[in-house]
């Protein structure tokens, strides 16, 4: 796949998602405000459908007009964290009306849900985009490299959430059915975000590139940035590579990455050579 098709396919996929994210933000914030004037369900689900459609639109404008946007929301952690914990007054709303204080609970929860797993995908869509927005330099070394993570036990794990969601809804216990298809879905989304699963032959090789910019760990469908500022110290020890970056080391062993003393060697030398002036430091 062409470089162009590669950020038109990144547009698309940030367009929507980002149409989703404010489509339900909008759908749940509707229904929660109809919620308290006491209408019937039909009221609500349709305040609400309306809403989704509405937003859904205006996230579309948004994306479209706003070029930079995916950029400016994936340049920091806070502002990322933010999209899918938008979720969190919508969980209030839902505790609201397990007290009572407010109806229609169930769609609530749906909306709850979608909201924080529509903000995930926009948070990792937009941080791809802002490191290749960075990192347009060639790099100066690339390793291939294996995301760690057992699929058969993510498998299992999304089983096992599966199961106790259609349990819960045999039994009429629709919350905590919601809560668990949620934690499934957001387990598949997560999968994919962090290159653990992958589809088909579709997205790229997973691989570590050393940039100006910082070190790039590639997924099929998402980047991340470990800035060189950020890194205190680069050690081997045993059969893992330890980037000290104070609580958030970043640890690559060796079935992840094969040539550990390579990829040291080359990123004090590719460090060392930015911290002396060389050309192309950031």
């Amino acid at each position: 796949m062409s470089g162009n098709q590669n950020t038109g396919t990144a547009k698309t996929a940030f367009r929507l998602a980002f149409a989703g994210y404010v489509g339900t933000l909008v759908a749940g914030l509707v229904a929660v405000a109809i919620s308290l004037t006491e209408p019937t369900r039909i009221a609500v689900l349709g305040a609400a459908a309306v809403g989704l459609l509405g937003g859904a639109l205006v996230g579309i404008v948004l994306a479209r007009r706003v070029r930079e946007l995916p950029i400016r929301l994936g340049r920091n952690w806070l502002r990322r964290t933010a999209l899918p914990f938008s979720a969190t007054p919508f969980g209030i709303a839902v505790g609201a009306a397990l007290l009572g204080w407010l109806e229609f609970r169930l769609i609530v929860a749906v909306l709850a849900v979608a909201v924080a797993i529509a903000g995930y995908v926009v948070m990792r869509l937009a941080e791809a985009r802002y490191v290749d927005s960075i990192t347009d330099d060639e790099p100066a070394a690339t390793w291939q490299w294996e995301p760690p993570g057992t699929p058969k036990l993510d498998a299992i794990v999304l089983a096992m959430w599966l199961l106790l969601g259609a349990a819960n809804a045999t039994t009429g216990n629709w919350l905590p059915s919601i809560v668990w298809i949620g934690l499934a879905i957001l387990w598949v989304v997560t999968s994919l975000a962090e290159g653990r699963w992958q589809v088909g032959s579709l997205g790229d090789s997973p691989a570590i590139h050393v940039h100006d910019a910082g070190l790039v760990k590639r997924r099929p469908y998402t980047r991340s940035l470990v800035r060189w500022s950020d890194i205190s110290h680069v050690r081997l020890r045993e059969d893992e590579l330890v980037l000290d970056r104070g609580l958030f080391d970043v640890r690559f062993e060796r079935d992840q990455l094969a040539d550990l003393e390579a990829a040291r060697t080359e990123i004090e030398r590719h460090r060392q050579s930015l911290r002396n002036g060389a050309p192309g430091a950031p």
